[in-house]
C-alpha cells in the first residue's frame, strides 16, 4: 500500500509540472499585439499574459504599468466580489440551520463587498486596451521600398531646425 500511494503522489507531482513552461515565448519585435476577447495574438498566434507580460516589462515600461494595474483590478475586484457572494450565502445557509433572522450583519457586509468590487472591476479592461494601445502607438513605423521618410522641424532654444528620417 505504500508503494502505491508513493507511485500516487509521484506520478501527480509529474504530472503537476509537466505543462509548466521553462520560459515565456518571444514575441516577435515590432509586431502589433492583438486583443481580443480577453486573448492576446499577435500575428495569429496566441501568446500567455505571462508572454504578454515580460514582453511589455522589457520593451515598454508605460504599457507595463497600465497591465499590472489591470491584473491587479482584476485581482482585488474578483477577490471583494467572491467574498462578498460568500458571506452572503454563509449567512443565508445559517440562517436556514439555526432559529436566526436572514438578513444578519454578515450578509450586509457581503453586499457591501459586491458593490464595491463592481466598480473595481468595471475598468479592468478598459486599462488592458490601453495598455496595448500604448504598446502599439509607440512601435516603429515599418519601412518600405520608395520615398519612405519623415521631415520634421525642430525648435530648441539653439534655434530652428529641419530632420530628415529616412
Amino acid at each position: 500500500m505504500k508503494k502505491l500511494l508513493f507511485i500516487f503522489f509521484a506520478l501527480i507531482g509529474f504530472t503537476a509540472f509537466a505543462q509548466r513552461n521553462i520560459g515565456p515565448k518571444e514575441i516577435p519585435a515590432n509586431k502589433p499585439i492583438e486583443l481580443t476577447k480577453g486573448k492576446f495574438f499577435v500575428d495569429g498566434e496566441q501568446y500567455s499574459s505571462y508572454d504578454i507580460k515580460n514582453h511589455l516589462k522589457n520593451n515598454n515600461l508605460e504599457a507595463y504599468n497600465l497591465y499590472k494595474k489591470s491584473k491587479t483590478k482584476s485581482s482585488l475586484g474578483g477577490f471583494a466580489l467572491g467574498l462578498g457572494c460568500g458571506l452572503i450565502a454563509g449567512d443565508a445557509v445559517k440562517a436556514l440551520v439555526s432559529d436566526e433572522d436572514y438578513p444578519g450583519p454578515f450578509t450586509y457586509v457581503g453586499a457591501g463587498l459586491v458593490a464595491v468590487s463592481i466598480p473595481i472591476l468595471s475598468g479592468r479592461t478598459k486599462k488592458m486596451e490601453q495598455s496595448i494601445e500604448t504598446y502599439n502607438s509607440t512601435l516603429s513605423k515599418e519601412k518600405t521600398l520608395g520615398f519612405n521618410f519623415d521631415v520634421n522641424i525642430i525648435t530648441n532654444k539653439n534655434g530652428i531646425g529641419l530632420n530628415v528620417t529616412f
